[in-house]
């Protein structure tokens, strides 16, 4: 090889590494994901809560569901305090949030002895379920709920009491935190892995060549 095209040669060399090096250093890089936290209210006395979920998985094309990682939901309940919206749908279209779909319900039977036998049978169970979530112009989020008193007696008489149904009631959501979510080291890229391989063998070799020419 001539001694005018090793100059040249060393320095394709050079540009080849450095492309290499930032190539690595790129793909260490990552967008983070994060966690977001919403508020929801259920009107005509329908209840509220708040759920979380992780957008990593979002790729912001076309119609996406996503599982709530955690959430409440505070009313319509017989025997517990809330409901846990743990596993619960959040539908997103092209990245933004349309609403909700979830469900639940619960039961308590009392029986109670004597000479005029009764029996209570309370139970309640609810849905929200989320409308026109891929249509360009919005989505609507409705609440339908059932929650009500059977009693029963030795003549099988029925007598319905404090019964509340709500149909089709509206649901809005809020955004109230949007905070990273812990990730652990970024991993690189095979192929950026490769480059970085390659960066610190040819750097290793122009500094040997430096020394030669000392």
């Amino acid at each position: 090889m001539s001694h005018k095209l090793r100059p040249r040669l060393g320095s394709a060399i050079a540009s080849t590494i450095l492309s290499y090096a930032a190539l690595s250093v790129a793909g260490v890089d990552q967008v983070q994901a994060a966690v977001l936290t919403y508020n929801f209210g259920v009107e005509q006395g329908g209840g509220s809560g708040f759920f979380k979920l992780s957008d990593s998985s979002l790729t912001k094309t076309g119609l996406e569901a996503l599982a709530v990682s955690e959430g409440r939901f505070n009313n319509f309940t017989v025997t517990k305090n809330y409901y846990d919206l743990a596993g619960a749908i959040a539908l997103f279209f092209k990245g933004e949030f349309r609403g909700l779909q979830a469900s639940g319900g619960d039961r308590e039977i009392r029986e109670l002895g004597g000479h005029y036998y009764t029996k209570y049978d309370r139970m309640a169970s609810w849905s929200i379920k989320t409308y026109g979530a891929s249509s360009p112009d919005g989505s609507t989020s409705y609440f339908s709920g059932y929650i009500g008193t059977t009693i029963w007696n030795y003549e099988r008489a029925v007598l319905i009491v404090d019964r509340t149904i709500i149909n089709d009631a509206r649901v809005s959501y809020t955004l109230v935190n949007t905070e990273p979510e812990p990730v652990g080291e970024p991993v690189p890229e095979p192929l950026t892995a490769g480059g970085t391989a390659l960066a610190l063998a040819g750097l290793s070799w122009l500094k040997h060549k430096k020394k030669m020419a000392a």
